[in-house]
């Protein structure tokens, strides 16, 4: 799979499968290396040095959820690496979580402003 932004920041990336389940799939400890996604830059996942690939899970639509985050906001509670690839979360109560976490003032500038981030999805279909 492979992630583009046309704004760099950290990357979250879940998929959420039609049950309401959701899996981290980025950050994850699998990766090596967790270095921001560059705006215009593919990210392919995973890649080269997993040493694996995704296997497609029963028949259904699922849904792509990328978080990409601009500002250098602590997310480790919210979406920490070891929940990545293994652990099955309620869907709706963690993406909450991120944007709960990303609705605050951001005070590293000259003036105080949001967070800056962004949110897509992407629905797809495993026959």
């Amino acid at each position: 799979m492979t992630v583009a932004s046309d704004h760099g920041g950290d990357l979250i990336l879940y998929d959420v499968d039609k049950s309401g389940k959701a899996t981290q799939i980025f950050p994850n400890e699998a990766a090596r290396k967790i270095t921001p996604l560059a705006a215009g830059m593919p990210l392919t996942i995973p890649d080269e040095y997993y040493g694996f690939d995704f296997e497609a899970g029963e028949a259904g639509e699922n849904l792509l959820v990328a978080i990409v985050v601009r500002d250098a906001v602590e997310l480790s509670e919210v979406a920490p690496a070891s929940q990545g690839l293994a652990s099955e979360l309620d869907a709706r109560l963690t993406i909450a979580g991120v944007v709960g976490a990303l609705r605050k003032t951001w005070t590293g500038d000259v003036e105080n402003r949001g967070v800056i981030w962004s949110l897509g999805t992407l629905r797809y279909s495993i026959y």
